[in-house]
Formats: C-alpha cells, sequence, structure tokens
C-alpha cells in the first residue's frame, strides 16, 4: 500500500480542462485547437465542450462568441455557421469544430478524454444533432466517455450506442440542493449512481466537489475513501473535477470557493489526497503538477 501511494499520478490518469493550463504563460486559447492538440500530444486526456453551430458543431464552453473574443463578437454560436467560427482569431489559436477534435483524440494515446455534455443540450432535438456526429466517431468509443449525462439522456445513447460509455455528475447531497438549478439539474447522488449502474446505462461517474461548505456551518468533503470504495465495488471508474476548477468556469455558479485551492500548495496537497483516497482520472487545470504528485 505505502509503494501505491508514493507513485506518481502519472499523465494518463490526467484530463486537462477546456485546453487551459495557466502555469504556461501565453499557453494556447483556452478550447482551441492548439491547446487540445499540445495536451493530447504531451500524453494527457482533454475534457471538452461540443457546442452546436447554425449549422454543424464546434467545440466551445460559452453560449455566445463574447468571451473567447475579448468581447469583439457577441454572436450567439447558435447562430454562426461552423465555417465562420474556424475563421474567427482567438488571442492563441482558433475555435475547433467537433470533427477535429475527435479527431485528436483518434490519433493520441488518451483513453479518457471527456466529453461534457451540457444540459441544455439534453433536449431530444440537440441531441438527436450531437449522436449524428457521435456516428461518425464510433471508432474510437473507447478513447472518451461522455459526462454530466441525465438518466434519460443515458437511457437514449445507450439504445443508440450500446459500447459508448457514460457517466453522470455526482456530488454531495447538499450541492445537489444548492446547485443543480443552475446546471439543468445533472447532479445526482451517490445512490442514483447506483441505481443507473444496475440498469446498465453508465460505465462511471464524474465527481464534482463545489465546496467544503455543509450545513448550518458545518464543513464537509466529498471526495473520501467510502465515496470511492462504494461506487468502485459497483463496478464504476471515478473521474473528477480537482477543487480549483470553478473558478475558471465563469457565468455559471453561485460565488462559491472551494477552501482547498486558496494557493497552489494547499491545492496540491488536497489532490494528492483525493489520490490516495481512490481517484482514478483527474480533471485539473494543472496537468504537469498534478502529474508529478
Amino acid at each position: 500500500m505505502e509503494r501505491k501511494e508514493q507513485e506518481a499520478i502519472g499523465k494518463a490518469r490526467v484530463i486537462t480542462h477546456r485546453g487551459l493550463e495557466p502555469s504556461k504563460p501565453n499557453f494556447f486559447s483556452e478550447s482551441s485547437f492548439e491547446a487540445f492538440e499540445n495536451h493530447l500530444k504531451r500524453g494527457f486526456s482533454i475534457e471538452f465542450d461540443p457546442n452546436p453551430t447554425k449549422d454543424g458543431i464546434i467545440v466551445m464552453h460559452d453560449a455566445t462568441l463574447k468571451r473567447p473574443t475579448g468581447g469583439r463578437d457577441e454572436r450567439p454560436v447558435a447562430e454562426v455557421t461552423t465555417a465562420e467560427t474556424t475563421q474567427i482569431p482567438l488571442a492563441n489559436g482558433r475555435i475547433p469544430t467537433f470533427d477535429e477534435v475527435m479527431d485528436l483524440i483518434r490519433n493520441s494515446d488518451s483513453t479518457i478524454s471527456a466529453l461534457h455534455l451540457k444540459a441544455r443540450f439534453q433536449t431530444p432535438e440537440t441531441l438527436e444533432r450531437i449522436m449524428e456526429a457521435l456516428s461518425k466517431h464510433s471508432d474510437i468509443f473507447s478513447k472518451f466517455i461522455i459526462f454530466d449525462v441525465k438518466p434519460d439522456t443515458a437511457r437514449t445513447l445507450k439504445k443508440q450506442f450500446p459500447t459508448i460509455r457514460l457517466a453522470p455528475s455526482v456530488t454531495h447531497p447538499y450541492d445537489i440542493a444548492r446547485y443543480n438549478d443552475s446546471v439543468g439539474g445533472t447532479l445526482i447522488s451517490v445512490e442514483e449512481a447506483l441505481a443507473l449502474r444496475s440498469k446498465g446505462l453508465i460505465d462511471g461517474v464524474w465527481g464534482d466537489e463545489w465546496d467544503t461548505q455543509g450545513e448550518n456551518g458545518t464543513t464537509k468533503q466529498l471526495y473520501t475513501p467510502e465515496f470511492f470504495e462504494k461506487l468502485h465495488n459497483a463496478g464504476l471508474f471515478v473521474a473528477l473535477v480537482t477543487p480549483e476548477l470553478h473558478g475558471t468556469s465563469p457565468g455559471l455558479y453561485g460565488g462559491e470557493s472551494h477552501r482547498d485551492a486558496k494557493d497552489l500548495p494547499t491545492l496540491m496537497a488536497r489532490i494528492k489526497q483525493i489520490k490516495q483516497a481512490g481517484a482514478d482520472y483527474l480533471c485539473t487545470d494543472y496537468p504537469e503538477e498534478v502529474s508529478r504528485l
């Protein structure tokens, strides 16, 4: 056991967050083709956000072009053609298409890259468009997961693609009560995840420890040995977001802060604890630092 705890996490277990890497000055722009290419070539996996355009699908986090272009273009992504978006220069790189990102994964060693299917795209009409796009990449279903899926979405995807790997977002009950409305109802409990597993609808979970605030002034943790043991005993893998990620997810949350992300030494100490508690894969803004822990 002691030897296992001393082993480095390694790049194969690290998922980069939207192509971000704040510890590298002048790194490629968030969610750019160049950032994803760089991270995959360096041996990491990637987390990315499919985003339907007027006539196709690109990869970008926001619903509009405002933040990625620094305010130069404020159009909604849904009203722009794919060809137009790929011609929009970012600060250091360009916006990729969904097919381009899938091709990067195809030609990489990644086996756990993470496709974030946001709640607003899990409507029947948009999900149909995404499934059509996925059908062209069935040869690499073993190289990525789809996370944040609702139960009904999982049923639809598994019916169409039985071998695709799915992971709902699992969090603490107190965080479900506080934040589920802001993310479109995608958060579920460990017990709900185990029920979905018993029906063959999911293959893993995506852990999300929002903060350490508990009810009535108490503190809490989601990432405990007991948390991982319950899920592993059901045959589920556990990928998760590390404590700093909510700080780089603009416009989504309610102003909460994770005390374990107050500075880099505190963050790395907590991530090491999370790894030792049983995490399988870690999605982080600090891939190099985490891989060496």
